[in-house]
């Protein structure tokens, strides 16, 4: 599934990278939405609602074909407090953890749009894939100090607070002369289980380290879990942008090109 979508990514990007077109442009912009995250503690879609943000810089190699940079900071959180299922309640963990992620994708445009053809259309729905790398950091609530789980080992298992994601999604923008607004809903396939720091089994008590591994470790009213299940470690976790656009054409209408 992973060489498909880096396929599909390059079958995108490629084009742009090689050659200029008469309608060829650049665009500044901002995003601004809602951050969310599906996994062991969440599996509602747009709830909890957490802020995300940031800027970005599109070339569009055509009125199809764009490529996007783009920094995104979001917060993702979960509370099994929330869940109607017993198990979750049981295990009564939450977390809070922040995004910085730094992304390059491919966009195609359903209809031409562009801001230097008059004939394009106004508005046009559009598909996206890319890569990107992401910095999360979840924390969980020690004698009511939030303290992060990644140096803990609450599993007695190391992970990575840097990970490589494959952004994918749709979205709808339109354009009003030089500018224009969207709307677009992204989800981002990860490969780590880690992201809520819960995936496979509580720790022994035993093999605890500190008072706050131990009281961060099992969140449950039973004294010995040891080795019972606490995650699906089968499941990665995902998680996802949405929201609101503004972006304006930073190259000149009479632009001469060959």
């Amino acid at each position: 599934m992973k060489g498909l979508f880096l396929h599909i990514y390059i079958l995108i990007s490629t084009p742009i990278l090689l050659a200029q077109t008469p309608t060829s442009s650049w665009e500044l912009g901002a995003f601004g939405g809602d951050s969310y995250y599906l996994g062991e503690t969440n599996q509602k879609h747009i709830l909890p609602f957490n802020v995300a943000f940031g800027p970005f810089l599109r070339y569009n190699y055509d009125e199809r074909l764009s490529l996007k940079a783009a920094l995104t900071i979001g917060q993702i959180e979960g509370n099994d407090a929330n869940s109607n299922n017993s198990f979750n309640k049981d295990r009564n963990f939450s977390f809070t953890s922040q995004l910085i992620e730094g992304s390059i994708i491919g966009e195609f445009n359903f209809f031409s749009f562009s801001a230097l053809d008059p004939n394009s259309y106004k508005a046009t729905p559009y598909f996206f894939i890319g890569t990107a790398f992401t910095n999360h950091n979840p924390k969980a609530n020690f004698n009511g100090i939030p303290i992060s789980t990644a140096s803990l080992q609450t599993e007695g298992k190391a992970f990575s607070k840097n990970i490589f994601v494959i952004p994918l999604g749709v979205g709808i923008k339109t354009r009003f002369n030089s500018w224009g607004i969207g709307l677009n809903w992204g989800i981002r396939k990860t490969f780590t289980d880690y992201m809520d720091d819960i995936s496979t089994d509580y720790i022994t008590e035993a093999s605890t380290t500190s008072a706050s591994q131990a009281s961060i470790a099992n969140t449950t009213q039973y004294s010995n879990v040891d080795n019972i299940k606490r995650g699906d470690r089968y499941n990665k976790d995902w998680y996802v942008f949405t929201g609101l656009t503004i972006f304006v054409n930073l190259t000149p209408e009479e632009v001469c090109r060959k």
